[in-house]
């Protein structure tokens, strides 16, 4: 078997250390912002900016207590260097993705091997569900990242047995409470103390209650919890009773779905590289065969970080797939881990190449099903857009098929499957961009500016349009609709803002010049209301406009 030269794997290295970070980072300019989440969490710090107050988060100018303000001051800084676009805002999940893949490989480093950490970089870079949350501007890229950087602190000191570790873990916990509450404590010492149960390492309890870092996560974590009460005598109970306890444990979100909702979710979210799951079982697998003492405890560690999460999430009555993305890390180390025990034995196990191959082939085959019933994108956008997609798993996966049948080497075959999981993974950036093109405001919002007058005013139908405001660049009057903005419209703020069909018609029939935005599913309301007003157009980005006067 060729060895590789120091020289050579410094280069390799290198390589896929500058794909991952232009994968996350090279395209965020490329498509607007798509609603509804990434209106949303642009609008919040655009609007910091706009009134100076960094304490109280505002939505379309009323109070918005769902999350907490971190990730709102970090995209608010960017804006402030890079200006307010669409890539500016996408600097932090991007960043913060790039720094998830290298905190996951830096702990396969330090349970296996050099070469297993940068296959673990690799699988998690191009990895279906982590490429597709690191590239919108959403919450739950940083609060993985602080997941994953607490749970890497907590190994590095126990492995080290130096205390000051355990500083940078408090540290990511409290960073993570003020990105996304409470889970960043009960998921983490959930994880740390199901470990210790099942290794029965009772010294783990001793270690962890370290009182300089507990000092420190205070000192970072509560002083803006204390500055927003202080401000608002309703945001404790709107914040930590109705936004934790009673999300987890009701329907109140309407996001129910049932308990095996996210093993479809992992499974597809792992792909291109799911057909190398069932290898972790088998008898000589990595986790039913392990080679030390230490080594089984490696094992158990990733395992339980993987199974509490999955777990604690199956039970919730509130499920979106964004939360699921802290199994991936530990399920890319095992992975690798599995991979390399391939190459240890020259063999590949439970047929590992085969299955992928043939689940990339299904894939393939799913896509060309989905093109020709998919809302937002026809058969024609996802081949012009996403022929890398296509390229890759037909004619790369070939390749590699080849390269396997040629060498029977299976280092080589998974080098050349690296390169064919970052191809796909460039396509299905081109897909998600093409996705965003049909569900943004932007469009609507440059034809409304291109006549607008100061004074006007924009109404949004229905619905609010989360990304309306930010390309209007203000506040946007919501008719027949509350939704998340409904604790906020009771308060001041929201006075005059918020309006039912016979108040619209009202404002309609005003002086006012009045532009009414809304999606195609409202276009009958808005028919009764405003008889031949639609024109037969097709909208820009998902959403009609129409105004009472020229």
């Amino acid at each position: 078997m060729h060895t590789l030269s120091t020289r050579q794997k410094k280069l390799a290295a290198a390589a896929v250390i500058i794909s991952i970070i232009a994968l996350y980072l090279v395209h965020i300019y490329d498509y607007p912002l798509m609603d509804p989440d990434e209106g949303r969490y642009s609008e919040i710090p655009r609007e910091m900016i706009a009134t100076g107050d960094f304490i109280t988060p505002r939505l379309n100018g009323v109070e918005y207590f769902e999350k907490p303000i971190l990730q709102y001051w970090l995209t608010a800084a960017s804006m402030t260097v890079f200006g307010e676009n669409e890539g500016a805002v996408r600097v932090v999940p991007a960043v913060t993705a790039v720094v998830n893949i290298f905190l996951t490989a830096w702990l396969a480093k330090l349970m296996f091997t050099n070469r297993t950490a940068l296959l673990t970089a690799a699988i998690l870079a191009t990895a279906t569900l982590h490429i597709a949350v690191g590239s919108i501007n959403i919450l739950d890229m940083m609060i993985t990242m602080f997941m994953t950087l607490s749970l890497v602190t907590f190994y590095q000191g126990r492995r080290t047995k130096n205390r000051r570790w355990y500083l940078l873990m408090y540290a990511a916990m409290a960073l993570g409470l003020l990105t996304k509450g409470l889970i960043s404590i009960v998921l983490p010492l959930g994880i740390i103390f199901w470990y210790m149960l099942f290794t029965r390492q009772w010294s783990i309890i001793r270690d962890i209650i370290y009182l300089p870092g507990i000092i420190l996560f205070f000192i970072i974590g509560v002083p803006w919890f204390y500055l927003v009460c202080q401000a608002n005598g309703d945001f404790f109970y709107f914040f930590f009773i109705r936004e934790h306890f009673l999300r987890f444990a009701t329907k109140i979100e309407d996001r129910y779905q049932p308990v095996w909702f996210f093993i479809p979710m992992v499974i597809l979210g792992m792909f291109p590289w799911l057909g190398f799951l069932p290898a972790l079982f088998t008898k000589q697998g990595v986790i039913r065969s392990t080679e030390s003492d230490d080594n089984k405890r490696d094992i158990i560690f990733l395992l339980t970080w993987f199974f509490v999460v999955f777990i604690f999430y199956s039970c919730s009555d509130s499920k979106l797939v964004p939360y699921i993305l802290p199994c991936l890390s530990p399920l890319a180390i095992l992975l690798a881990a599995s991979i390399r025990r391939s190459v240890k034995l020259d063999r590949w196990m439970a047929h590992g190449l085969l299955v992928n191959s043939v689940g990339c082939f299904i894939f393939v085959a799913a896509l060309i099903w989905y093109s020709t019933h998919a809302d937002y994108l026809n058969a024609w956008e996802i081949f012009h857009k996403g022929w890398l997609i296509f390229l890759s798993l037909t004619v790369g996966l070939a390749v590699v098929i080849c390269i396997w049948l040629k060498t029977k080497q299976i280092r080589c075959t998974i080098s050349a499957f690296v390169v064919v999981a970052f191809l796909f993974a460039a396509g299905l950036q081109s897909i998600h961009g093409q996705v965003a093109v049909e569900r943004t405001a932007d469009y609507v919002a440059t034809d409304i500016r291109r006549i607008e007058q100061p004074g006007d005013i924009v109404v949004s139908y229905g619905d609010y349009i989360q990304g309306l405001p930010f390309y209007l660049q203000k506040r946007v009057v919501v008719a027949s609709y509350l939704g998340e903005l409904e604790f906020g419209s009771k308060h001041p703020s929201g006075q005059g803002w918020f309006i039912n069909d016979a108040q619209l018609m009202n404002l309609w029939n005003s002086d006012k010049r009045v532009f009414v935005v809304f999606d195609k599913s409202k276009k009958r309301a808005i028919n009764k209301l405003f008889p031949d007003k639609i024109k037969s157009s097709s909208p820009k980005g998902g959403y009609y406009f129409i105004v009472n006067r020229d």
